[in-house]
């Protein structure tokens, strides 16, 4: 099984979350997982004014301030 690095800001830095997965993860897996760790790992924050359409991405800007920047294989 292939590890996958997925690259993510938070905070004017970045993190790496590495994952095993036989193929390239999407970018909906990514965030999914991304969650999980977040929810681990962070303090989520309530959104002053939260988007109207609340996907899985758009919850982890607004709880966590995370956004994917790239999925790389290791």
């Amino acid at each position: 099984m292939a590890k996958w690095m997925i690259t993510y800001s938070k905070d004017e830095g970045a993190g790496v979350l590495e994952v095993e997965s036989a193929t390239k993860p999407s970018m909906e897996q990514a965030v999914q997982w991304l969650l999980e760790m977040a929810g681990r790992d962070f303090e989520a924050q309530e959104p002053d004014s939260p988007y109207e359409i609340q996907t899985p991405a758009v919850r982890l800007l607004e709880c966590y301030g995370i956004t994917v920047t790239s999925i790389s294989e290791e």
